[in-house]
């Protein structure tokens, strides 16, 4: 008797191993179908784990909605490099966690009954976390000095704001056949904006820190750095 290709049993968390990896790689588009052939099952196993492809979609999805690399990152990045250079990367960063997650974004709050979807109606849920580090690394930078003592919530919701806009932006106008600004050319022009508002004064930066860097340059130095 030949053996058999798929397992006799499976276990949820094989399922939403294989659903992870599919809608990450397909997104909206992802058939439960696609799922099962991932897994090695017949599609109709599924549902003897999930009520609906929706369902399976939210339970797949929870971790790629929590604490992403770009946030992991933080602690490391306060204090060190150049600020600017510093904010770009950590933009460029969050541009592609939600590049990658902004179709799933939609699709977990499409085709519910009411209410938030269940990742955002827990008590502590990922956007609010992310807004939460985001302005306690801006906070961290501002008291050494490397911004300006502004509201450092404000700033961290214009970046997040912004960056969250582009992705979303970039995925409409693809869909209707229109080139989007290049990324590199919008995460740049936004970093110069917000820099004109954050940066630190040279009266606000301590003697040790006062070098030639901090003196404020003009615009057009900056734009042909």
């Amino acid at each position: 008797m030949a053996a058999m290709s798929r397992p006799a049993t499976i276990t949820t968390e094989q399922i939403l191993n294989a659903a992870r990896v599919v809608f990450l790689e397909k997104g909206i588009q992802a058939t439960t179908a696609e799922v099962a052939r991932r897994a090695g099952i017949a599609e109709g196993s599924i549902f003897k784990h999930f009520r609906t492809k929706h369902e399976l979609f939210l339970r797949a999805m929870e971790p790629a909605l929590q604490d992403a690399d770009f946030l992991r990152e933080l602690p490391q990045r306060v204090g060190s490099g150049d600020i600017r250079e510093q904010l770009l990367e950590f933009s460029a960063g969050m541009l592609e966690f939600f590049r990658r997650m902004m179709p799933l974004l939609m699709m977990s709050w499409s085709n519910r009954d009411c209410g938030l979807p269940p990742h955002l109606a827990a008590p502590d849920p990922p956007p609010i976390r992310t807004l939460r580090r985001i302005t306690a690394y801006l906070a961290a930078e501002m008291q050494l000095g490397r911004l300006r003592p502004v509201d450092p919530e404000v700033l961290a919701r214009m970046l997040l704001g912004s960056v969250q806009n582009y992705a979303f932006f970039e995925l409409l106008l693809k869909a209707h056949d229109r080139t989007p600004m290049p990324a590199d050319v919008y995460l740049r022009g936004l970093v110069d904006v917000l820099w004109d508002g954050a940066a630190p004064s040279v009266a606000a930066v301590p003697p040790a820190r006062r070098t030639a860097k901090a003196r404020p340059v003009s615009r057009r130095q900056r734009v042909d750095k």
